[in-house]
């Protein structure tokens, strides 16, 4: 059953031109399958800083494609300090400018992909290999996210052989480096060259997998990585004769097993309208699975369980502990431990709330905690131990803030209405518990940042694909959508 076969909702009818233009991302489906092939079966996974042409055939290949399509393409190369002079990441943009004045719209996507093992994909879809099977293209990139710029290519190359006039300025901007936190890309540009990459609206073509749903969803916001390492201290000794408690392994290990009962992050602090996002919902679930998906109780039963979970990180501070080192042989007792912790904070929640959570936390386990400087250390205000040696010194690795685009801007509207006409569907927006290149964008004050997609599986796993119908259906979107803002 496809989205428009289960909800439809009263649309403002297409014209007559949008409707041939839409016809057209349908006739030339079988181009932009062979386009994407043709994408991931180049090789772009983002590897050691010292090895850089691998990266950049990728981007070499799709200014080529569109010079040939009549764009103004231009490659701009991000050098990585104390590098070799041929050492740099490029960033692409391809343009077509309209015939007047007017706003500037921006498709965006990144290029370089995480890593793979061959020996964990199936033999018949390997992950270079672009296979098209059972409605799926699969590879590596073919959702995360070439499949994504693929689709917004096409929806260019549709727009510029129509002919139409339009205003303004449309853009294609392609990063390296997303999987890798954009500093040659979206972070360079915005620091160094603003004025090519800066524009009224943006559209990230980020693919999201977000099963029972059957279309994309609009990604309107994400949270802000704060990136923590803990050094947790301790004394040493022979192993023949364990202190429990002056072991810094153990004292790393009693702040994990407590901190989901008394770590208490401040509430949440709702980055969606939540009527809206529950009214948005309701196109799409029966009311008594909605219960399910929202539901607090964890049932392996709940058909809905993954999503769940999904959909409640948009409302909450999230963290993970993620890496641990500690200890050099089996009989000494360890005097030194480091955790690594990945917390995803919602807006409105600002860092020195985040550091004042902790340091509550740590007075509640009975430790000492130092906090980086340009913080406030609640335990030092009248703490009788602050002249004694810490239990734990807090640094930061990064510390990103998270945003959220106001839905009612203009071409937040418009892109609303966008939606609905292509998929006769109320989108639903959430919230993105990840990190992508709208994060920098968002900090140079680009703040019409939204992300929309393919629906793909598997992204950064064995077997990742992306569906092709809904290749076609998320172009029609990005194409409808540059027609309206433009025209």
């Amino acid at each position: 059953m496809t989205l428009k076969e289960k909800k439809i909702i009263p649309i403002q009818p297409l014209s007559e031109t949008e409707r041939t233009l839409l016809a057209e991302v349908d006739k030339r489906e079988d181009e932009l399958i062979k386009l994407l092939q043709e994408m991931v079966k180049i090789d772009s996974v983002n590897v050691a800083e010292d090895v850089f042409a691998e990266r950049n055939e990728i981007f070499e290949f799709v200014e080529k494609t569109m010079k040939r399509s009549g764009f103004k393409t231009n490659l701009v190369k991000a050098p990585f300090p104390g590098g070799k002079r041929d050492q740099f990441y490029y960033n692409l943009i391809a343009s077509m400018d309209g015939k007047g004045s007017g706003k500037s719209l921006q498709f965006n996507g990144h290029l370089d992909t995480v890593a793979y093992n061959a020996e964990n994909w199936n033999p018949d879809t390997p992950p270079l290999g672009a296979v098209v099977k059972d409605g799926k293209l699969y590879g590596r990139g073919s959702g995360d996210m070439k499949g994504g710029i693929a689709s917004m290519i096409m929806a260019m190359r549709i727009l510029k052989d129509s002919g139409l006039d339009f205003n303004g300025r449309l853009q294609l901007w392609c990063t390296p480096d997303e999987e890798t936190h954009g500093a040659y890309g979206a972070g360079y540009m915005v620091a160094h060259h603003s004025d090519l990459v800066k524009t009224d609206a943006t559209i990230i073509s980020e693919g999201r997998s977000q099963p029972p749903l059957v279309a994309p969803v609009l990604t309107a916001g994400e949270k802000g990585p704060h990136w923590l390492k803990f050094t947790f201290f301790g004394a040493a000794g022979h192993g023949s004769a364990p202190k429990k408690k002056s072991n810094a392994l153990n004292k790393a290990v009693r702040f994990m097993a407590n901190a989901e009962r008394h770590l208490r992050i401040p509430g949440r602090q709702l980055p969606v309208n939540t009527l809206s996002l529950f009214k948005s919902f309701l196109h799409r679930y029966p009311f008594s699975d909605l219960v399910k998906l929202l539901s607090k109780k964890s049932t392996p039963s709940n058909p809905y369980e993954k999503d769940r979970r999904t959909y409640r990180s948009m409302f909450e501070t999230s963290y993970s502990f993620d890496k641990i080192r500690a200890g050099e042989k089996v009989n000494i007792v360890p005097d030194r431990c480091e955790l690594e912790v990945d917390f995803r904070v919602v807006p409105g929640l600002s860092a020195q709330q985040l550091f004042d959570t902790l340091a509550d936390y740590c007075s509640w386990l009975g430790y000492k905690v130092e906090l980086p400087d340009g913080f406030t250390n609640k335990q030092k205000n009248g703490d009788r131990f602050l002249d004694e040696p810490v239990d734990i010194q807090v640094s930061v690795i990064t510390i990103g803030e998270g945003f959220f685009v106001d839905r009612q801007s203009e071409f937040g509207k418009l892109l609303d209405g966008s939606f609905e006409a292509v998929y006769e569907a109320v989108p639903v927006y959430t919230f993105s518990s990840g990190f992508s290149d709208a994060s920098n964008m968002y900090a140079g004050g680009m703040k019409d940042v939204f992300i929309v997609g393919p629906q793909g599986s598997n992204a950064h796993n064995a077997n990742e694909c992306v569906d092709i119908a809904s290749l076609v259906e998320v172009a029609k979107l990005y194409l409808l959508t540059a027609y309206r803002y433009l025209g």
